[in-house]
């Protein structure tokens, strides 16, 4: 892939979408298909923030209601109801990063080189706007 650049736009939405319909389906069992831009009608919205760095920089941004976090996190908890509101964030979180992390590797793996890390989620609430970092020591 010598002449291939890895900022191209076309090679990261691939990877990008790959790994998420992959951990997707990982997580709950069923394949999902990609559809246009959906606008989220609820008021309590989670927005998760990973940096992507190296040799690229940006970000990954995603966007859930609360009501699908937490199916997504109870499927993570293997069918389990959550023990505590803040269990939330921590399965969001790591949603995130075996979502992300395996975008990374996918992009790595194609370029032969580790020239792409992701920063710690972020997790941002709508309704009091809190920024959330588990397991973070400021």
């Amino acid at each position: 892939m010598e002449n291939e650049t890895i900022n191209k736009p076309e090679i990261l939405f691939e990877y990008t979408t790959k790994a998420f319909e992959e951990i997707i389906a990982e997580t709950i069992g069923s394949e999902i298909t990609p559809c246009e831009e959906l606008k989220l009608a609820s008021t309590e919205i989670l927005s998760v923030i990973i940096g992507v760095t190296g040799n690229i920089n940006g970000r990954i941004l995603l966007n859930t209601t609360v009501a699908t976090a937490n199916k997504l996190a109870e499927f993570m908890n293997f069918g389990e109801p959550l023990d505590n509101k803040d269990d939330l964030f921590i399965y969001l979180s790591e949603f995130a990063n075996m979502y992300c992390g395996r975008m990374v590797t996918y992009i790595n793996d194609r370029f032969g080189k580790r020239e792409v890390w992701i920063t710690p989620p972020a997790i941002f609430s709508a309704n009091d706007l809190a920024i959330i970092t588990p397991h973070m020591a400021t």
